[in-house]
């Protein structure tokens, strides 16, 4: 496992550079191993977040957000979205060996691979023409080997019987004697496995364009942030520049005042960019999570059966949608002008010397310049 951890902030330069494939993790930067799955939809392997958790709770080591785990193994659950990507990726490198001739195929002919279910064989294009053309194998069903059917999702486990209807109540497939044991009233929100799918691909449509959308708003957030971080960093140079300036002109005894003013502008500088800063790194650790699942969700789409969609597609759109309902703080909670009314201070410091009659101070004293400075220049 990696040594580097991201802090909370997570170093947004390095979150950008980074690649997010959906199959990597974040933290030893291998193809996942058992991902779990945290609280703030971040994925790491189990052996990346074993030993890190304390008092029933695992901290996100990206974003920090504190997770709850149950059972003695200090884990969240495992991922069964990602694991079946991350297993399917595996299933498509591996070498494929012709059965009927034992030619192996390299990666770049998977495509010219052809797969018998009936049979639960790859044949090559050769074979499939030479062996299966003749009449007794005229009834098994052969297809492209990138959309050959996993047994495991053929039957129903308890029945042994085919899936031929989807409950939209309880997001699961049936089988026929499934079907004739559920109760009257749920057998109405039975439907068959095609008209699922189409349904299922709509909704799934749905939620991918919430989480494109709310990617867009994460990014010109992220922008918005950053340009006021640095008009933060360019009003406190120019409003200490403005300080200095007027200091100049000023007698020896404004020097106190002007150490003030200046640890004003400073301290506001220090707090705005800090709150500035808090809140990109949280849209930062945001960005990778939408960026993760968008690309998840294609490659879902393009992995995933009819069945395996069924099975897993409504806990991929109810997580998008949970995702999406999540608070984001996308606005600037404040403005990134620093303002400390240099010119009041002066003049009030100016009084004694230019025998002005005393005007109440901005500040109630002058240990008390700081945060507390507000409004506008005279």
């Amino acid at each position: 496992m990696a040594g580097g951890i991201f802090s909370p902030l997570g170093s947004c330069s390095e979150l950008e550079k980074a690649n997010c494939h959906p199959l990597v993790c974040l933290l030893c930067h291998e193809p996942y191993q058992h991902p779990c799955l945290l609280d703030c939809y971040h994925n790491f392997c189990a052996s990346c977040l074993r030993g890190r958790a304390s008092d029933g709770r695992l901290r996100c080591p990206l974003c920090g957000h504190p997770s709850v785990v149950r059972g003695g193994t200090g884990l969240p659950p495992v991922d069964r979205l990602l694991q079946f990507l991350v297993d399917s990726s595996a299933d498509s490198e591996e070498d494929v060996q012709c059965a009927n001739c034992d030619r192996c195929c390299t990666k770049a002919e998977l495509d010219t691979m052809y797969f018998c279910n009936t049979c639960g064989q790859p044949l090559c294009a050769p074979c499939r023409e030479e062996t299966h053309r003749a009449k007794m194998f005229a009834r098994h069903e052969i297809v492209s080997l990138s959309k050959r059917t996993k047994d495991i999702h053929k039957k129903c486990p308890l029945h042994e019987e085919p899936y031929i209807m989807f409950s939209t109540e309880k997001k699961s497939m049936l089988c026929i004697n499934c079907f004739r044991d559920m109760q009257g009233e749920s057998r109405a929100h039975c439907i068959d496995i095609e008209t699922a799918y189409m349904q299922g691909c709509q909704r799934l449509d749905q939620a991918v364009m919430a989480v494109k959308e709310l990617q867009t708003s994460t990014c010109e957030a992220i922008v918005l942030l950053k340009a006021m971080i640095e008009e933060v960093r360019n009003s406190a140079s120019e409003e200490e520049a403005a300080i200095n300036s007027l200091f100049g002109r000023m007698q020896e005894q404004l020097s106190e005042r002007k150490k003030m003013l200046l640890k004003a502008v400073q301290s506001q500088h220090e707090e705005k960019e800090k709150a500035f800063k808090e809140q990109l790194a949280h849209l930062a650790s945001l960005l990778p999570t939408l960026q993760v699942h968008l690309v998840t969700c294609s490659a879902f789409l393009s992995s995933a059966n009819k069945a395996e969609f069924l099975d897993l597609g409504y806990q991929l759109m109810e997580r998008l949608q949970r995702i999406v309902k999540l608070p984001h703080r996308l606005r600037p909670a404040q403005t990134s002008k620093i303002n400390s009314e240099y010119r009041a201070e002066f003049a009030r410091c100016l009084e004694p010397l230019l025998m002005l009659s005393p005007r109440r101070s901005v500040v109630g004293s002058a240990s008390g310049i700081g945060p507390g400075i507000a409004g506008t220049n005279m």
